[in-house]
């Protein structure tokens, strides 16, 4: 036989159905998006690393600008710090995409594709190995080329050898930066394919995996030691690359993903708590009669709360039950999209048990001690209070400036300002206040995060523009080799179209540190100091390069953000073509992804041996539309080549501005699929506060049912409400949105800048909130408001 105290706990969640139902979604929905969003995380840290491991990355690669032969890589493996070394050929080229249009494309020539040691590629569709005059296009390369595997596509060398090759199939090579962010594809070849193109048989990328990759100093000496041996057989090394332990080459946004899941992690959890609170707060007040009917034949306090907190444990256990494997299955969702706009594949998406503890421990934890505070506000009442008047929904109304406002207190604005449904609509939002608090917590924090997502991408958007503000021409022409500077410019201007034109020099340079070791690579920019098309971009700290400077550099933020020791003002050591050199740091401006330096034309074209010569056109178009630069670009490649001028890349800013954005908006993605769920959560929170209120006010609307209101009337006090309580959570989560917004673009910006968004506020996000949010509440007033317009008036007089 069950107790009278589980008689009453049954009967509360069977009798009312409606409610219970309410009360576990608004559980589960919270605890839905706790467990979906610490599961992917746990999914993304731990599986995508272990997808890395596979290929056996390299800890460094050392490039040569000489090739090299099969000798030397055993003789690399047999060193003792070495754990395992390969070997393949790279070569930049360009591919056809389009009726003139070319794109850069970086070729790898391995000599056994089924014996690959490190940076492991793995085959996905078509051939293996690569037939001969074939090539591989890695998987996220297909939709950069616009091609298909079985088409042919036309590559052209360095050397200006034009060759067609059919695309045999696909290979994924998780080792190198997804194509759709750089618009840089990869493709695979033999050496048979290579020697085709004219290209004599050799090796010029070596890597290294040390014998313990995990530690970085250690790694880094190893390589270093690798590189000295190299140098000692008589070969030039342009570059040498120390790779990060573990780091994928996208780690940057990847952490900048695992950093947001973690804050919204946060946030839904603090969204769970106000739901839970304010529902379980509105079903004491509802029960305040019973409470004292309770406490009148002798119930303790302690045995009310005891089976208060079973109902609620109750509530919890049955959330869990519909939270949980739909928190699985949402999880392993969101994890494939993130890992599939990485270029990843995770082998295994087996939810962490800890992310289940957690679920576990949040939804019967939070729920007792979310309702700690309405319990003991609610038991404390004594028989006599309980049951002297009715009290649900009676609230405080009337005492205060708001309350008299909306009553008979003032009978001018509520008679003539406001209609009279809109006054009682408005009266029913104010009167509990403590309720009306909760939901509107739940929903401007909702707001809130969505206005901010919309500002980070404002942000983002901003960030660009600032970067490319400096950028005063509209096509960059790079060459396979330096060329004289008058040649280049007098060829530019002789193609209709060109207003200006001027050049510098690029190349790659690594920070050498005092301890020996060598940095990551940078790219140096050598612009000439009387040029108006040469960018001078926004400057963080110190200042931009005075025409009398030399060995001055300016770098940017994300190269101090990897070299955690420079400052500005420090001397800092850059090889450049394999020689040394000291520079002083004068300034730092803003970047992106890559650390990148400059310097002034004259010394290092000096310092290089390239006096006179650049690599690099900066060209003005005369009309700055998309269709004209891009027809005026086309006109240049053919004219330097018609001029036996070797073109390797031809870059616009329109392109430039795409390639940032499509970057960004893998973050703009995923937070807009969150902020979508955490404005549901909110909107199931109003519609748990309408359903209580409806309850609460049964009688009320029996009065109105007995004085002649028609059903959409009464519904329509309800839907108002509601619609006014979403108008109120809407200006009050515009103004949190703003400190919010910038919070969040300040956390983005310091792991893929290495310093602050350009925060810009977002008025368009604003204004679609408010019409979301109009939308979602009326969304969720309906089934309240619907449930209210058929109580009838004898149900409705006869409620307790």
């Amino acid at each position: 036989m069950l107790s009278s105290q589980w008689h009453k706990v049954f009967n509360d969640l069977l009798g009312n159905k409606t409610r219970t139902v309410l009360i576990v979604l608004s559980i589960a929905v919270g605890l839905f998006a706790v467990g979906a969003i610490v599961s992917s995380q746990s999914i993304l840290e731990t599986e995508m690393a272990r997808s890395f491991a596979a290929i056996n990355p390299s800890s460094g690669t050392v490039r040569t600008a000489q090739l090299f032969d099969q000798e030397m890589v055993r003789s690399v493996q047999a060193m003792p710090e070495v754990q395992d070394a390969d070997a393949r050929r790279a070569v930049y080229a360009r591919i056809r995409v389009g009726q003139g249009e070319w794109r850069n494309i970086t070729i790898f020539a391995i000599d056994d594709y089924d014996d690959i040691r490190v940076n492991k590629i793995w085959p996905q569709s078509g051939a293996w190995p690569p037939p001969e005059r074939a090539v591989l296009i890695e998987r996220a390369a297909l939709a950069v080329i616009g091609a298909q595997v079985g088409e042919r596509v036309l590559v052209e060398t360095a050397n200006l050898q034009q060759r067609e090759l059919v695309i045999a199939g696909t290979v994924h090579d998780p080792a190198q930066m997804p194509a759709q962010f750089d618009n840089s594809p990869y493709g695979y070849i033999s050496f048979e394919t290579l020697e085709w193109f004219g290209e004599p048989f050799g090796f010029n990328e070596l890597y290294v995996v040390a014998t313990n990759a995990q530690d970085k100093e250690h790694a880094q000496a190893v390589v270093n030691q690798v590189k000295s041996k190299v140098e000692r057989n008589g070969l030039i090394i342009p570059m040498v690359m120390t790779a990060e332990p573990g780091q994928l080459p996208l780690d940057d946004i990847l952490q900048a993903v695992l950093l947001l899941l973690g804050v919204l992690g946060m946030l839904s959890l603090f969204l769970s708590v106000f739901l839970i609170l304010n529902t379980i707060s509105a079903l004491l007040t509802q029960q305040k009669r019973q409470i004292g009917i309770m406490k009148a034949i002798g119930a303790r306090t302690g045995q009310i709360a005891g089976m208060y907190l079973a109902m609620v444990c109750i509530y919890g256990l049955a959330a869990l039950s519909i939270a949980v494997p739909l928190s699985i299955v949402g999880s392993q969702a969101l994890s494939r999209f993130i890992a599939a706009l990485l270029n990843f594949d995770l082998a295994k998406l087996r939810v962490p048990p800890q992310a289940i503890v957690l679920q576990v421990i949040v939804g019967l934890l939070v729920p007792v001690l979310a309702s700690l505070y309405p319990f003991l506000a609610n038991l404390r009442i004594t028989p006599a209070e309980a049951m002297s008047a009715y009290q649900a929904g009676q609230g405080r109304f009337g005492f205060n400036l708001i309350d008299r406002l909306f009553s008979g207190a003032n009978l001018w604005f509520a008679r003539r300002v406001l209609m009279r449904p809109l006054v009682l609509s408005l009266r029913n939002t104010f009167r509990s206040k403590g309720r009306l608090a909760l939901t509107l917590v739940t929903l401007t924090l909702g707001g809130a995060i969505f206005v901010s997502v919309f500002s980070l991408r404002a942000s983002l958007n901003r960030t660009v523009e600032d970067l490319l503000q400096s950028w005063n021409f509209d096509t960059m022409i790079n060459f396979s080799q330096p060329y004289r500077v008058e040649r280049i410019m007098h060829e530019a201007r002789l193609v209709p179209g060109v207003a200006e034109t001027d050049v510098w020099l690029q190349l790659a340079v690594r920070r050498v540190r005092p301890d020996g070791s060598e940095g990551s690579m940078a790219y140096m920019f050598a612009p000439r100091a009387d040029s108006t098309l040469s960018p001078a971009p926004a400057i963080i700290q110190g200042r931009w390069l005075l025409p009398g400077d030399e060995n001055a550099v300016v770098v940017n933020a994300i190269m101090l953000k990897e070299e955690a020791d420079l400052r500005l003002g420090d001397e800092i050591v850059l090889k450049i073509q394999g020689k040394e050199r000291h520079w002083r740091v004068v300034g730092v401006c803003m970047g992106i992804l890559a650390p990148m330096a400059y310097a002034n034309y004259p010394y290092v074209a000096r310092i290089t041996g390239n006096a006179g010569m650049a690599d690099t056109a900066l060209v003005r178009i005369t009309h700055h539309d998309e269709r004209s630069v891009a027809r005026t670009s086309a006109a240049l490649e053919a004219r330097f080549k018609e001029q036996g001028l070797g073109v390797s890349n031809v870059q616009t800013t329109s392109a430039e501005r795409a390639e940032s954005q499509a970057i960004f908006g893998v973050i703009v993605s995923l937070l807009l699929v969150m902020a979508i769920l955490l404005a549901i959560v909110g909107g199931l929170g109003l519609m748990g506060t309408m359903s209580i209120n409806v309850l609460e006010r049964t009688r009320e609307i029996g009065v109105l049912r007995a004085i002649g209101a028609p059903n959409l009337s009464v519904a329509q006090v309800f839907i108002r409400e509601g619609v006014g309580i979403g108008v109120l959570s809407w200006a009050l989560g515009s103004m949190l949105a703003l400190p919010l917004g910038k919070l969040l673009s300040d956390a983005i910006g310091a792991p893929l800048m290495g310093t602050s968004l350009s925060f810009a506020f977002s008025t368009a996000g604003v204004w679609l909130w408010l019409v979301v949010v109009v939308l979602l509440s009326a969304l969720a007033s309906f089934l309240p408001a619907r449930s209210a317009s058929r109580v009838t008036v004898r149900e409705a007089l006869a409620y307790e």
